[in-house]
């Protein structure tokens, strides 16, 4: 087995890049899964992730507001 995969750990000593990160992140979010027991709003689970990594929460554009700008600008 060691064989097998020599080039490739020659290959992690010569280079920087690794999935380490990623995966921590992946980690970090099946445990605030596991913690939430589920959220009922998919919104309120993807803001609690991006709190937790300190991320903007993103906010719902309102639809009617972006109508009314546009009836203004022709008016």
């Amino acid at each position: 087995t060691l064989r097998k995969h020599l080039p490739y750990i020659k290959n992690s000593f010569q280079y920087t890049y690794n999935n380490g990160r990623i995966e921590g992140i992946n980690n970090k979010i099946k445990v605030l899964n596991r913690i939430a027991y589920g959220y009922r709003n998919f919104n309120h689970y993807k803001n609690r992730i991006r709190l937790h990594f300190k991320f903007k929460p993103v906010a719902k554009k309102s639809i009617i507001s972006d109508e009314n700008k546009s009836h203004s600008r022709v008016a």
